[in-house]
């Protein structure tokens, strides 16, 4: 469990640059003006098919994992709630995961069914943008406030 673990936590970089390769492509995309490419299309489709990978592993964790279900079933629900660290991974960040990639979801699906290109980018630009600032907020990120020693992978 722990190599899907550290799996997991590496294939975050993965995500998130190329989350960053898609809101950068749709920004430029706007500014310029330019036509919404084949490569446009392709990195949404390599983010979303690399999150949805995501999802599949972090519900391998949640599921069998120590911090998920395991958590609720050991502690309850109650208990579970009361602690910031186990709300953490038993329910804010599947939750905010969930919505994440529901958002980029969304994003590549209204920015391929769009009209016209300067469109297309806009979406993708704003829904991806979000979508990027709910994974951020729901990473255990090892400088915030009791998560020190969980480490970058």
């Amino acid at each position: 469990m722990e190599f899907i673990k550290h799996f997991h936590s590496g294939l975050r970089w993965v995500v998130l640059i190329l989350a960053l390769l898609a809101i950068i492509k749709a920004l430029m995309g706007m500014q310029k003006k330019s036509a919404f490419t084949n490569a446009d299309n392709k990195i949404s489709l390599v983010l979303i098919s690399f999150m949805d990978i995501q999802l599949i592993i972090g519900l391998v964790l949640y599921i069998f994992g120590p911090m998920g279900l395991k958590n609720i079933q050991n502690m309850g629900m109650g208990e579970v709630m009361k602690n910031s660290y186990t709300r953490f991974f038993a329910m804010e960040h599947l939750i905010g995961m969930l919505i994440a990639i529901v958002v980029f979801h969304i994003g590549r699906s209204k920015s391929k069914k769009a009209t016209d290109d300067a469109s297309k980018h806009k979406k993708a630009f704003i829904f991806y943008l979000i979508g990027l600032l709910i994974i951020l907020a729901s990473i255990p990120w090892p400088f915030k406030a009791g998560f020190e020693g969980i480490g970058w992978f």
